[in-house]
């Protein structure tokens, strides 16, 4: 700072009242150089400092820091193939922590549809879906509703902006929403938005019809929405969705499925946990995700026509949260197509034949596990600093798994979270399994 600032500064140092302090303040502050403040630190030096008193980011940075080298986490991958390798901090292992469930990021048919729409499309068409669509999003839409057999869907760009979006689009003042205390981040994310703008927002807590249908019966709204995962993303288990329903429906309100974990992998021609539990997707609304299973980008909310243009409306996620791209529409389509085809079969029995082979493998073991019902298989370890080290005793032997500690999972609950691919062979499945037995006795892992 000059000493022509820190003179005037100085001067204003001593307000004699509090409207005079406030002035003073503000005069003060507009002779402060742009990139200082007055104690002399840069602007960005003092927002990191306020950042770091936060109780969440200190906590995230201690560990990054304490458990340094063992934590795998914002690690960069160098390259991958094929057969589910990847070469990452130095070493190469097969990645079980994939979730393109089904392989088919590596199918050529659904690469050259995406290639091939560039030359028609571009990367890009550069506008909010509020203005125009691109004609193949229509056709995806349409392509998606007739595999899961409901009138419509409506995409976004992605899952997260899907929940975001959606929940406060339909719960607003005078509304219940009561969201499952298990649900993905992205769900919280929603609900606070919508309490924020007047809904009553509650936490279902266990996870029961019986539990919901207290919060019921007795709360005063005018409609009510409740949310809750499909298949749960660090479990892999699903929640009593045909109870929640019966009751929901019970009460005049909808059921809302977050089922990106469920997409294209569980239930009747893989049309998720929702369709298995519930046999129709006719009165419930249920998120699914194109960057999973699909191995595309963007998610969908299955609807009716109705709906879809209230929603489109009512969502300012798909107002403002920008399209997918063609070239990823095309992919969608390709993906589509397969999956109305008998070779959807085979790979979704594949997939199906190596979860068991993992599953069983685990129990023989004695592991204590969850999972298996999706593509989500999760081995209980316990402590966080032990979840860590045998993630990373699993990758030193050639196997890249992931480590999810305290806030995804309880305090001390940590587990190793295991994604099989259809691509995964059975020779790499069987070299897990023997060293998930070496891992029981290295590291005394609870067993059942």
């Amino acid at each position: 700072m000059s000493t022509t600032n820190e003179t005037r500064h100085s001067k204003i140092a001593a307000p004699r009242t509090v409207e005079a302090s406030r002035d003073q303040q503000r005069v003060a502050k507009s002779l402060w150089p742009v990139s200082a403040a007055p104690n002399g630190k840069a602007a960005i030096e003092q927002l990191k400092d306020r950042l770091r008193e936060d109780r969440v980011t200190r906590l995230a940075l201690m560990f990054l820091d304490r458990y340094e080298g063992i934590h795998l986490k914002d690690t960069v991958v160098d390259w991958m193939d094929d057969q589910r390798r990847l070469r990452m901090c130095g070493k190469t292992a097969i990645n079980f922590g994939c979730d393109s469930l089904l392989g088919l990021d590596r199918d050529p048919r659904v690469q050259q549809a995406l290639v091939d729409s560039l030359e028609e499309w571009g990367l890009h068409n550069g506008a909010s879906r509020a203005f125009h669509n691109a004609a193949l999003c229509e056709e995806a839409e349409h392509r998606l509703a007739r595999w899961l057999n409901v009138e419509d869907t409506l995409i976004y760009p992605s899952v997260t902006l899907a929940n975001v979006g959606l929940l406060p689009a339909l719960a607003g003042k005078g509304d219940l929403l009561v969201v499952d205390r298990q649900s993905h981040d992205t769900l919280w994310q929603g609900a606070k938005i919508a309490a924020q703008e007047g809904a009553t927002l509650k936490e279902l807590n266990p996870c029961t019809g019986e539990a919901l249908r207290k919060i019921l019966e007795s709360e005063d709204y005018e409609a009510c929405v409740v949310a809750v995962d499909g298949v749960y993303s660090m479990t892999g288990d699903i929640p009593p969705l045909d109870e929640l329903d019966r009751v929901t429906r019970e009460f005049g309100g909808i059921l809302y499925v977050d089922d990106a974990h469920g997409t294209a992998v569980v239930g009747p021609h893989g049309r998720g946990a929702t369709a298995m539990m519930l046999g129709s997707l006719t009165n419930v609304l249920m998120v699914g995700s194109l960057s999973k299973a699909f191995s595309c980008l963007g998610a969908f909310v299955t609807c009716d026509r109705p709906l879809k243009r209230m929603l489109k409306i009512r969502s300012s996620t798909f107002v403002f949260g920008g399209p997918v791209p063609p070239p990823y529409l095309a992919a969608i389509i390709r993906v589509c197509d397969l999956i109305e085809s008998p070779e959807f079969d085979e790979i979704l029995g594949r997939l199906r034949s190596r979860v068991r082979q993992l599953t069983d493998g685990i129990r023989s073991i004695g592991l204590k596990m969850t999972g298996g019902k999706s593509a989500v298989i999760s081995v209980t370890v316990g402590d966080i600093e032990q979840t860590l080290k045998a993630g990373k005793w699993l990758f030193d032997r050639g196997f890249y798994v992931q480590s999810a500690t305290y806030p995804a999972v309880p305090l001390m609950g940590g587990i190793l979270r295991v994604q099989v691919n259809a691509i995964h062979s059975v020779e790499a499945i069987d070299r897990l399994l023997d060293a998930l037995e070496g891992l029981k006795t290295a590291f005394q892992l609870p067993t059942v």
